[in-house]
């Protein structure tokens, strides 16, 4: 990882609960997405995680150096083509938070 990386301007966070039975395919998709984000233009690092405070949910951590770059990662028509197979995945829509450096 470069240097930059620790100057995210933008670190999103996004947390998904799995619908019943769908914890392993939901974790295997996001899995992917972090992949693609990393990938991606302004992209510092994305990854799949677990939570030690909530069991249930999964959490999506990305970092980027722009909104600007956020925003086109996810306006790309292969995050559309992800938030619709997630729709069958989850229990619900995901909480996001986006973090900004003081």
């Amino acid at each position: 990882m470069s240097a930059m990386a620790e100057h995210a301007m933008v670190i999103n966070v996004s947390r998904y609960r799995p619908a019943a039975g769908k914890r392993q395919e939901l974790m295997s998709e996001m899995k992917r997405m972090a992949e693609r984000a990393a990938g991606s233009k302004g992209c510092f690092g994305a990854q799949a995680c677990e939570s030690d405070r909530d069991r249930e949910d999964l959490v999506a951590i990305s970092r980027w150096e722009s909104a600007q770059a956020l925003q086109a990662f996810s306006d790309a028509a292969e995050a559309a083509v992800e938030r619709e197979h997630l729709e069958g995945l989850v229990a619900g829509p995901a909480q996001r938070e986006n973090l900004r450096p003081a």
